[in-house]
C-alpha cells in the first residue's frame, strides 16, 4: 500500500461520504429519540395504534438501523481496512448501490401512509390512487437504479445511471410535492370558523409543509449533485440521509397527536376517544357559559351544529370525523 500518498480526488470521494454519514448519524439520533417517545410517551398511543401503523414504524426503524450500520462500515473500509489504498477509492462498496433500495423501502410505505391521510380528508380514492402510483413508480425505478449500480465497477461508471436516477428522484419529488399541496388544500377546507380549532389546523398545515419540504429539498439536491458532479460522491451527502428524513416525518406525525389532543381537550366540553374509533362531534352552546362546546363519542358519522346568535338559523354540517379529525392527526 502507498500509505501517505494523496489521491487527487480523495476530498471529492471520501469527504462527502464522511459528511453524509455524520449528518445521517445525527438524524438517526433524533429518530431514536422520537421512537422512544412513540413507544413510551404519555398517552400510550403505541398501544392503541393499529397493527399496520406499528408495523410501519418498526419497518422504518429497522431499515434506518441497517442502512446506518452499513454506511459506517464503508468508512471503516476506507479508513482502516483499505487505508492508503488508492484503487479502493474509485470502487463502489455494496452499501452505495444499496442506498436507492433502502431509500425506496422507507419512502414508499410512508408516502402511501400520508396518501391515505389525503384520501381520508378528501373522501376521494382518486387522490389516493394518483399519489400511490407516483410513489410505487418511484420505488420501482429506485430498484432498477440499484440493479444497474451493482453492475458499475467504479464511481465513473455511475454516469450511465443519470437518466434512470433522475427519473426516480423526479417521481419521488412529484409525490412529495403533491402530498404537500393536497394536505394543504384539504386541511384548509377543514377550518370551522372557531379560532382555537382553526389554530390547531393551521399548525397541522405548517407541520405538513415543513416535513414534506425538507424531503423534497433533499431529493432535489441529490438529483442535481448526482447529475452535475460526476466522478465525485457529493450526492451521497443527500442520498444517505433521505430515508432517515421519511422516518422522521412518520414519527413526528404520530408523536404530534398527543399535543394536538391535549390542546383540544383543554377546551370546554372536549373529550377524545381511541383512534380506532370514529368520532362524533357535536358543537352547541354551553348552558352555563354560553360558549361553544365539542363532544366526541364513538359514532362513525356525526353532525356539527354551529352556534348562532338569537333568532339566527343554525346550520348542520355533516362530517366524517374519523376522516377529518383522525386523518389530520395521523391516526387513520
Amino acid at each position: 500500500m502507498a500509505v501517505g500518498v494523496e489521491h487527487p480526488g480523495i476530498n471529492l470521494i471520501l469527504g462527502p461520504v464522511l459528511l453524509g454519514i455524520i449528518i445521517n448519524s445525527f438524524i438517526f439520533g433524533i429518530i431514536v429519540q422520537q421512537a422512544v417517545l412513540y413507544y413510551t410517551g404519555v398517552g400510550g398511543r403505541f398501544r392503541s395504534d393499529s397493527p399496520l401503523i406499528k408495523g410501519l414504524v418498526a419497518w422504518a426503524l429497522l431499515l434506518d438501523l441497517v442502512h446506518s450500520a452499513a454506511i459506517i462500515w464503508v468508512i471503516w473500509q476506507y479508513a482502516i481496512t483499505h487505508f492508503g489504498d488508492q484503487a479502493f477509492l474509485a470502487t463502489t462498496p455494496w452499501p452505495y448501490p444499496m442506498t436507492p433500495i433502502f431509500s425506496a423501502c422507507a419512502s414508499v410505505p410512508i408516502q402511501i401512509f400520508l396518501s391515505w391521510r389525503v384520501k381520508a380528508l378528501s373522501k376521494s380514492w382518486y387522490f389516493f390512487v394518483f399519489l400511490t402510483s407516483l410513489s410505487v413508480v418511484s420505488g420501482c425505478l429506485a430498484f432498477v437504479s440499484a440493479i444497474k449500480a451493482f453492475q458499475a465497477s467504479n464511481i465513473a461508471d455511475f454516469a450511465v445511471l443519470i437518466p434512470i436516477v433522475d427519473t426516480w428522484l423526479s417521481f419521488s419529488v412529484a409525490c412529495d410535492v403533491f402530498l404537500t399541496v393536497f394536505l394543504f388544500i384539504f386541511l384548509r377546507q377543514s377550518r370551522t370558523g372557531f379560532k382555537r380549532t382553526d389554530s390547531v389546523i393551521t399548525r397541522l398545515i405548517s407541520k405538513s409543509i415543513e416535513t414534506a419540504s425538507l424531503n423534497t429539498i433533499i431529493s432535489v439536491l441529490d438529483l442535481i449533485t448526482f447529475t452535475l458532479l460526476q466522478n465525485t460522491n457529493f450526492h451521497f451527502v443527500f442520498a444517505l440521509v433521505a430515508g432517515r428524513l421519511y422516518t422522521n416525518t412518520l414519527l413526528a406525525t404520530l408523536n404530534s397527536r398527543e399535543k394536538i389532543r391535549a390542546e383540544m381537550n383543554s377546551h370546554s366540553g372536549i373529550s377524545t376517544v381511541p383512534s380506532a374509533l370514529a368520532v362524533h362531534i357535536s358543537v352547541d352552546r354551553d348552558r352555563d357559559h354560553g360558549q361553544p362546546g365539542m363532544e366526541m363519542n364513538n359514532y362513525s358519522r356525526g353532525k356539527v351544529q354551529m352556534p348562532t346568535s338569537t333568532g339566527a338559523r343554525s346550520h348542520d354540517h355533516e362530517v366524517d370525523s374519523k376522516a377529518d379529525y383522525g386523518a389530520a392527526i395521523g391516526t387513520v
